[in-house]
């Protein structure tokens, strides 16, 4: 595989023109006259908002033709997000008990197993981690009557690249609404080994070890390929005009998920298609969520992240209540159409 080294943008210069008059009387209604605070907080300086302005990070991909599983670290500087993300703090309570239908028969088993390994050895497996993730979502969506979708598959498209994601996992509401990704480090693994090494064992080296306080580049192209597919399938922004795409995988002792959730405004998708040289950065954050409630009940309805997968059942099908009808059926021959 023949790879060439990516162009980097020029720096951007430190000095800044000043902004014509027209937009100072525009901003402030009187030229010399102080405005109030009021219209101060209303309407923000354009200086300030070329500040929060960061590179297009198309102009670092245009040459790159590998798949992001074999991306250099460098690449999430590329794409400005930090080696380490900043811990989000888990709720102090757990919310209230889940609804006693919401588990099937089945899924009470699995959530069973696992959480007797946990209280036996403080580990369980990651089969059976995944098992439950499976199962609890198929369960929680025959209750509140929405379909998901658990086959789901997003595109990466940035300068001349356009790849196929697939995660372990991706949960979708009807197809086109998707809400979470779930991967592992095993699956990781294999997808380096499959897409990148011609030999096996060639793939145990260190970049396929999972690190709980790193973030692996492929979860990050995951993040961004799937807010791509919210504005393809046109899944509408939220009120503050972003996009949010989930991916979850189980730490290393596979007793809690680690959640990371990138925010990316729609702006920043059509910059990103258009090749503005600036665009809106991406906010990203991680999250741990325990399995069992660490409060001393190993019950199903205090799962913190049972509770967690309730609601994103609930988001997928309120996105997919907003989204346009599919022209085709949803299924995993549709994925190439919609580009």
């Amino acid at each position: 595989m023949t790879t060439h080294s990516p162009t980097r943008p020029l720096a951007l210069s430190v000095a800044q023109p000043a902004p014509p008059v027209s937009v100072l009387v525009a901003t402030h209604g009187v030229v010399g006259r102080k405005p109030s605070a009021q219209a101060a907080k209303r309407s923000p300086s354009p200086r300030a908002e070329q500040d929060t302005r960061v590179p297009n990070p198309v102009n670092m991909f245009n040459n790159i033709i590998i798949h992001p599983v074999a991306w250099p670290m460098e690449a999430l500087r590329w794409m400005g997000v930090p080696h380490t993300l900043p811990a989000t703090p888990s709720p102090a309570t757990t919310p209230s008990s889940l609804p006693k239908g919401a588990m099937s028969a089945s899924a009470r088993k699995v959530y069973g197993r696992v959480a007797s390994a946990l209280q036996r050895r403080g580990s369980a497996s990651y089969e059976e981690v995944g098992a439950l993730v499976v199962e609890a979502f198929s369960s929680m969506a025959d209750v509140q009557h929405e379909y998901i979708y658990r086959r789901a598959k997003a595109y990466l498209a940035l300068g001349d690249m356009k790849i196929r994601m697939e995660p372990m996992h991706g949960f979708s509401g009807r197809g086109v609404a998707p809400v979470l990704a779930y991967v592992d480090e095993p699956f990781r693994r294999a997808q380096r080994d499959k897409l990148v090494y011609s030999k096996g064992d060639r793939g145990q080296g260190v970049e396929s070890v999972q690190d709980n306080d790193h973030v692996a580049v492929m979860d990050v192209a995951m993040l961004l390929a799937m807010a791509q597919e919210h504005k393809r399938w046109g899944i509408h922004p939220d009120t503050d005009g972003n996009h949010t795409s989930r991916v979850m995988y189980p730490n290393n002792s596979k007793s809690a998920m680690i959640v990371l959730t990138a925010v990316t405004a729609a702006e920043t998708l059509r910059d990103l298609q258009t090749g503005a040289e600036l665009i809106k950065p991406v906010s990203y954050s991680r999250r741990t969520i325990p399995i069992v409630s660490d409060t001393g009940s190993p019950a199903w309805e205090k799962s913190p992240l049972l509770h967690f997968i309730w609601t994103l059942v609930e988001e997928g099908g309120r996105l997919s209540e907003k989204a346009p009808t599919p022209r085709w059926a949803i299924g995993p021959w549709a994925w190439t159409t919609h580009l």
